[in-house]
Formats: C-alpha cells, structure tokens, sequence
C-alpha cells in the first residue's frame, strides 16, 4: 500500500538518489525546450522556502522507496496581499505506480494540506493532453491561466 505524507526538505534530500531518478523521469517525460530547461533544481532555493514555511512536500512512499511527490510554494499573492495561495510546482508519479489512485490521493492530500497552512485557492498547472489536464475538471477545478512558452536563446 503506497502512503502519501508530508516531507521536509531534509527528508527529501536525504533521498536524493531516489528523488534525482524521479526528477529525471519526470523531466524526460514533461519538460519541452530540454534544450533551455536542463534539469538543475535549484535546492538552496527550495531549502530557503522550506526554512520559510513557504514549501510544502508532500511524498508518496512504497515501503522505503519514493515513487511520487507533489512540491508546493505556500505563500501571500503579490498582486492579492490578503490571497494565501499554494501553487503546485511539482507533481509527480512513478510510470510503474501509476495504476490504482495514488496521483489523486497526492492531490487530495496536497488540498487537505494547504488549507490547513491557511490556503485559500489551490493553482496547478498542466501540460496539455495529459492525466491531470483530464482530471482537473472532474475534481471542481477551472482555468486560471494559459502559459505559452517560446525559445528566445542558444540556438533558435
């Protein structure tokens, strides 16, 4: 039975190897200009949110071994002053442990837990023509926004 719980981010470091494979999973998986975003988390960064409060990690476990993660950013709106958001940064499943619930229960979990850190709108962002872009609606959830991306440097 996979467990979804929160993590801290020395948690999730002490998994690195773990974490990197995932992280590399997902990267070859999602990412679109591999060419300009070449996967190098910044973890200082994500150290400094953590230490902030503003970092929420919630990790979905097999046994000992991280097989998803959902990486969160908790914090005041900056065009909302009175807005606590949490905004998804990361969410992320294990190709061989995408049968059965456990992306939605990482949703879920990630909902329960960013209103208990005083969350008042949840964001996601998706990629087109995937699971979550199908299952946003399912769960009550609308468009915020559409991102574009275009390639200004090295090489175009």
């Amino acid at each position: 039975m996979i467990e979804i719980r929160t993590s801290t981010y020395d948690e999730m470091l002490a998994q690195a190897d773990e974490l990197f494979s995932l992280f590399s999973e997902h990267w070859d998986e999602v990412a679109l200009n591999k060419q300009v975003m070449v996967l190098k988390p910044d973890l200082q960064r994500y150290e400094a949110m953590g230490a902030n409060g503003n970092l929420l990690v919630l990790g979905a476990w097999d046994g000992d071994e991280l097989v998803g993660y959902s990486v969160n950013f908790v914090m005041q709106h900056l065009h909302y002053k009175d807005l606590r958001i949490c905004s998804n940064d990361l969410l992320f499943v294990a190709q061989a442990h995408r049968k059965g619930r456990v992306g939605l229960r990482l949703i879920r979990a990630t909902e329960e837990h960013a209103r208990a850190a005083g969350a008042e709108l949840m964001l996601w962002h998706g990629k087109p023509n995937t699971a979550l872009v199908e299952l946003m609606p399912a769960l009550d959830y609308g468009v915020q926004d559409i991102i574009f991306s275009k390639q200004l440097s090295k090489g175009v």
